[in-house]
């Protein structure tokens, strides 16, 4: 079974007009030099192999594509960092580049799990968020495709969420569920940047609407109130909280307390890891301290404890690949502790509890066998 959700009349837009650059790059790169940008590359001859070679040397590498698709073609979208493009040296002659502050990127995300239980057979219903709206990721077209087929219900929470659930009759062991869903994204460059914390200005006064207030408290796995949470707020002193400033302090707690834990994530990803619960891929504050270890789904439970207990809103979000934080800065409003323009956003928290972006019922033993996705990005040029 195949559901379309429309999310535009016909799911097109108006194009946008190709102007001169709207966004104060120079400006950007000072706040936020490692950012991921899309470059438009585009050739008087064909695009050869000492051409992609050229662009290597830069740190920019095909965005959407093999590199053996591109020789031959005379333009195509190179990613990379920011600070590179504005320092390196000019293109050869016959190149030309331009940042991208406008494009459609399509794709395909795919989720698969394999049933562990051992001689299990029986229902399932299984919730998975599908690709949602963002920050500067307006999403104009989404469809769906699960095998086996079953009984399926999509529904949006009160934070934008959208949930896929899937009601299988009955599922046995070592058999695998596949999750299919396209999408087609606006990606309005200047709108994503404009939540970007890094980019932040200072807070506008100190006052924090009621729609903030619930992210200053308690949440599962989430507790201001533990002593190291306690400690490190103490340290920044009286001063009124800068929630930019801040996070870059906690950022630098981080590094020195916690190492990055690529074993994890390198079995998330190869399909190695079994939970009978998603929410046990997400370790708790107290043990990440006591490891010193840990990666993405566990570190935005400590950051959205530390900078909870220094009175700064916070919640957790997640996307293709990666978890991150979203905190309130006054007078702007909510902003993003991480930004690139190719993300597929998934999931953002609705209250002070962090929420998984996968639960299922019953509670068996699940592989994750696959989480992927592909992109193709369109430059909106004629």
């Amino acid at each position: 079974m195949a559901l379309l959700f429309p999310l535009q009349e016909q799911g097109v837009c108006s194009e946008p007009s190709i102007a001169e650059p709207s966004i104060d790059w120079g400006t950007v790169v000072s706040r936020h030099p490692d950012l991921k940008i899309l470059v438009l590359v585009k050739s008087d001859a064909p695009l050869s192999l000492q051409d992609l070679a050229r662009l290597a040397d830069r740190g920019f590498v095909p965005a959407d594509r093999d590199p053996g698709l591109i020789i031959g073609v005379r333009s195509a979208v190179f990613a990379g960092r920011l600070d590179k493009w504005m320092k390196a040296k000019p293109l050869p002659g016959h190149l030309s580049g331009r940042i991208l502050e406008r494009f459609e990127m399509t794709g395909v995300y795919r989720v698969g799990f394999k049933v562990e239980a051992a001689s299990y057979a029986g229902p399932l219903e299984l919730q998975i968020t599908a690709p949602r709206p963002g920050f500067g990721r307006e999403l104009l077209h989404s469809e769906h495709i699960v095998r086996p087929e079953c009984e399926q219900s999509m529904t949006v929470d009160s934070a934008g969420n959208r949930w896929l659930t899937a009601r299988f009759a009955r599922v046995r062991a070592g058999e695998t569920l596949k999750f299919h869903f396209g999408f087609t994204y606006r990606v309005d460059m200047r709108e994503l940047l404009s939540h970007d914390l890094a980019l932040a200005g200072k807070p506008v006064g100190n006052e924090l609407p009621p729609e903030a207030q619930p992210f200053l408290e308690p949440g599962y796995k989430i507790d201001p109130r533990l002593p190291a949470a306690r400690a490190w707020a103490a340290q920044g002193g009286d001063r009124p909280a800068e929630p930019r400033s801040e996070y870059k302090r906690l950022t630098e707690f981080i590094r020195k307390t916690v190492v990055y834990d690529n074993q994890k994530r390198a079995a998330y990803f190869g399909g190695k890891m079994v939970y009978p619960d998603l929410d046990l891929m997400y370790q708790g504050v107290t043990e990440t301290l006591a490891r010193g270890s840990g990666c993405c789904p566990d570190t935005i439970l400590l950051e959205c404890a530390f900078m909870r207990a220094r009175g700064i809103p916070c919640f957790t979000a997640g996307r293709f690949g990666h978890f991150y934080t979203v905190v309130y800065v006054p007078g702007r409003g909510w902003m993003s502790t991480s930004v690139t323009p190719t993300g597929i956003p998934l999931i953002q928290s609705p209250g002070p509890d962090h929420v998984p972006y996968q639960k299922w019922q019953p509670k068996i033993p699940l592989k994750t066998t696959h989480w992927e996705a592909r992109v193709r990005i369109n430059t909106l040029e004629e």
